[in-house]
């Protein structure tokens, strides 16, 4: 009962708190925030403390990154978790698909993300709260009268998301390990309001539908966990016949949301945002977020490569808003050409492809050294040497724009699926020449 108050306590915190009429006026908060999450959490961190007499703004914390983060947790964490203790746990919960364990009611939990390198969260009963009624304010807003059914995808569950259930809402943990027909005959019989996956699941759940196979009649789709490519949107949107919720949620913090527009923003008023500058309005984040209490998150720099909107959203919110979540900072291909060594982003690749042709149903491109990818291409019989044509003439025309002159394509038939693993379109698995 008292963690529902705590919801509850947050939500309408969350709710009433009202919006900001200027950039100006968030910046301003983002700083009393700042001061109060430095007084009240970082004083009680072990790896932050010695810079408290110091810090009067962010950029006096050193920027982190993955690698430190995990391997400083025992003195970052203000709970007195080690980190072999909650590793340990965290890997049961995986082995035996039992996600309920918590240390001293510290939700522990394991991630993976994209480049598969173990990494541990921990949450505590209060910000399980806030981050639900955080959810329940921009992503699932509750209905009068009606306890709404969702139906959760996930790699491994987590007392964070089924904090969810409520009079309001009935969550269901779908575990996306499990043969994607079992998934479906308990989706049809679950039948919720919402579908919330990852883009490759969603992307399965409507090849089952189409083929009528599947028969649900969700009225709101929710998107997290990878890269929403356009036409998936589209053909997703389409099946179910709603929209589409794009969430950006990491281990690191729920970082963004879509709004009434389909334009992602930023959720600055629980994060505050620096911009590593890459080019043509591409940056990596550098992330502190005020609502990470028992396992701070100050300046931690993530991989993810963001491209920001340069118009105004026409919702009017002042929050960054992005144009795309292009990917990873390892997964931006290099190739050799006459001057060295060219980067290419792979949005780059996936738009010149977008424009050259539409008659695939789904690909994937891997770099396999810096003058071969290997392209996985799903498309009809009658329309493969077609689409393979469009396909090598939209990458050589690109490559050859910046000198690249030697790399070779090599064409499969199928893409390999590997259950639990997040989908990326375009992935590198060389060591860059930096």
């Amino acid at each position: 009962m008292l963690f529902k108050l705590k919801i509850i306590k947050y939500w309408l915190r969350f709710r009433f708190r009202g919006t900001f009429s200027n950039r100006e006026s968030l910046e301003s908060y983002q700083k009393k925030s700042f001061q109060k999450f430095v007084s009240n959490v970082l004083v009680h961190s072990p790896f932050y403390s010695p810079y408290i007499k110091n810090i009067k703004s962010f950029t006096d914390v050193p920027v982190i990154q993955k690698k430190q983060f995990i391997e400083q947790f025992d003195s970052i964490n203000t709970v007195g978790l080690k980190l072999e203790e909650a590793m340990n746990v965290a890997l049961e919960a995986e082995k035996t698909r039992d996600f309920a364990p918590v240390i001293n009611t510290i939700s522990v939990g394991l991630s993976t993300g994209t480049s598969g390198h173990r990494g541990i969260f921990i949450v505590s009963e209060n910000e399980r709260a806030a981050w639900t009624a955080m959810v329940m304010t921009r992503v699932l807003k509750p209905k009068l009268f009606k306890r709404q059914k969702v139906a959760f995808f996930l790699r491994a569950n987590n007392n964070l998301y089924t904090s969810v259930n409520s009079l309001l809402f009935e969550f269901r943990y779908f575990d996306i390990f499990k043969p994607l027909e079992i998934l479906a005959k308990e989706l049809e019989q679950f039948n919720p309001d919402c579908i919330a996956a990852q883009p490759s699941v969603l992307m399965d759940l409507c090849r089952l539908s189409i083929k009528g196979k599947l028969h649900v009649s969700a009225t709101k789709i929710i998107s997290f966990a990878e890269v929403l490519e356009n036409e998936h949107k589209k053909l997703i949107e389409e099946t179910f016949n709603c929209p589409i919720t794009e969430v950006y949620q990491c281990t690191e913090g729920f970082l963004g949301v879509s709004c009434q527009y389909g334009v992602m923003h930023l959720n600055e008023d629980i994060i505050h945002v620096e911009k590593e500058t890459i080019e043509d309005n591409r940056f990596y984040p550098i992330i502190t977020d005020f609502t990470r209490s028992s396992q701070p998150v100050v300046r931690y720099r993530l991989d993810d490569i963001l491209i920001e909107k340069k118009e105004k959203c026409k919702c009017g919110s002042v929050f960054n808003a992005l144009e795309k979540i292009v990917g990873r900072e390892d997964d931006i291909l290099s190739f050799h050409s006459g001057k060295g060594v060219v980067f290419i982003y792979p949005d780059l690749i996936c738009r010149r492809i977008a424009i050259q042709t539409d008659k695939f149903k789904n690909y994937k491109i891997i770099q396999t050294d810096n003058d071969t990818l290997h392209i996985y291409l799903e498309t009809d019989l009658e329309k493969k040497e077609k689409c393979i044509l469009e396909f090598t003439d939209a990458i050589e025309d690109l490559l050859n724009e910046y000198g690249i002159t030697t790399t070779k394509l090599l064409f499969f038939d199928s893409i390999e699926y590997l259950a639990g693993n997040k989908f990326r379109r375009v992935e590198s698995r060389i060591l860059k020449e930096k």
